[in-house]
């Protein structure tokens, strides 16, 4: 072999050395490290290419995750203060049980409190201050008309009274009168007189100083058939769930409302069983919840013109299961509840069944649709709830009867 094919073969082995140390470098070091490309929390792009763009889709966030949290190790965005459709901070008011939240004209929130026996509002900047230097121990209900400057309070004796915040004034009411409710103006309260005959029972009206009491409509039998609920417009004094069932469609049922002078004004069609109300701002609409028969006895929401109809064309479904209990009226238009995150059969007619911790939802009368607000960062149950008159917080009460808000603005 000469001397100079001898120099080629050197000159080709050193360059094929070479590009196998490159190689062996590029797969040991380089390869491995573009193979698998991170790109946020969750999205994985293989195969060394860039990620590529993808439709994003905003929807609303299951109850109990936090939108824009990670799973698999990634991060979580810790619980916002206010409301913003994810975990939320909520803020405890009292450290004992509460009765009967109540928005006032102005605002602001009163309730009454077992522990002194004393009336309270909660001012905008959550100062708590005493409506009155009045104590009524062992109140075991209070009924706030409107604007909480009067309430009727009932007591486990059966006596009851009419108290003015205002002039502290107090009037004695009859002790078989229960089942109250304030007129829009408050100048008079409507209520079920429940002797311990039938022929002794009636629906009866009266002002708030006790004078001018009227019989409306004898009740005879069917007086547990027979819910009070005065509406703000003055137009429907309360339900008689005394109407047949409407035929064709399994559990629909009538409900007769009942006019200020105590007569039948407007049937309303229900689908289901345990009806119970709460009236628009203006008393035109009204929500209501039932126990639907075909769904397992379930809650189901809903929403109708206070005139009734007895096609119930004017009635309209909500996107939410919950009890009406648990809702409140921001405006016409709107409402919040609180929407157990499971319903189980047979909560729509007995609440002790629904265990499930409460959400809270916006929903828009219009069109029935509900939107997730806030998941409370510690789980709850939500019961009276309301809202400021500015829409900036939404009150409630919580399984212990303690007074909590969340901050919606």
């Amino acid at each position: 072999m000469s001397e100079r094919l001898k120099f080629i073969l050197k000159i080709a082995g050193f360059i094929l050395a070479c590009v196998l140390i490159a190689l062996a470098i590029y797969f040991v070091f380089f390869k491995k490290a573009i193979t698998s490309v991170t790109t946020g929390p969750g999205t994985t792009v293989t195969g060394g290419a860039l990620p590529g763009a993808a439709t994003g889709a905003l929807g609303t966030p299951t109850p109990g995750e936090t939108p824009g949290g990670t799973t698999g190790g990634g991060t979580t965005l810790p619980p916002s203060t206010i409301a913003k459709g994810g975990e939320t901070f909520t803020t405890l008011l009292t450290n004992t049980t509460v009765k009967s939240p109540t928005v006032t004209a102005d605002g602001t929130i009163a309730y009454y409190d077992p522990a002194d026996g004393k009336f309270y509002t909660v001012d905008a900047k959550g100062n708590v201050v005493a409506l009155s230097q009045a104590t009524f121990p062992k109140a075991d209900a209070v009924t706030f008309d409107a604007g909480a400057t009067s309430a009727v309070i009932e007591f486990p004796d059966g006596s009851n009274v009419v108290y003015d915040f205002e002039t502290a004034k107090q009037v004695t009411l009859p002790s078989h009168w229960e089942d109250f409710s304030f007129s829009g103006t408050g100048d008079s309260i409507a209520a079920k007189s429940v002797g311990t005959d039938a022929s002794n029972r009636a629906l009866v009206v009266t002002n708030t100083d006790g004078t001018e009491t009227k019989v409306l409509a004898s009740l005879g039998s069917n007086d547990d058939k027979v819910s009070v609920s005065w509406s703000p417009n003055n137009t429907v004094l309360g339900f008689s769930a005394t109407g047949g069932s409407t035929g064709g469609t399994f559990g629909r049922q009538e409900i007769y409302l009942i006019g200020p002078d105590g007569s039948a004004s407007g049937v309303l069609i229900v689908d289901g069983t345990s009806f119970h109300n709460i009236w628009a701002p203006d008393g035109n609409h009204l929500l209501y919840s039932v126990a639907d028969p075909g769904n397992g006895y379930k809650a189901t929401l809903w929403y109708a013109d206070s005139r009734g109809d007895r096609n119930g064309d004017s009635r309209k479904k909500m996107a939410v299961s919950t009890l009406v209990n648990k809702c409140t009226f921001a405006s016409a238009t709107t409402a919040y509840c609180g929407v157990p995150r499971e319903m189980p059969a047979g909560g729509g007619s007995d609440e002790s069944l629904i265990t499930a911790s409460d959400d809270v939802y916006k929903i828009n009368i219009s069109t029935g649709n509900a939107t997730l607000v806030a998941i409370p960062a510690a789980d709850t149950k939500i019961f009276s709830p309301s809202v400021s008159s500015d829409g900036a917080n939404f009150f409630y009460a919580d399984a212990a009867g303690r007074l909590n808000v969340i901050r919606l603005q």
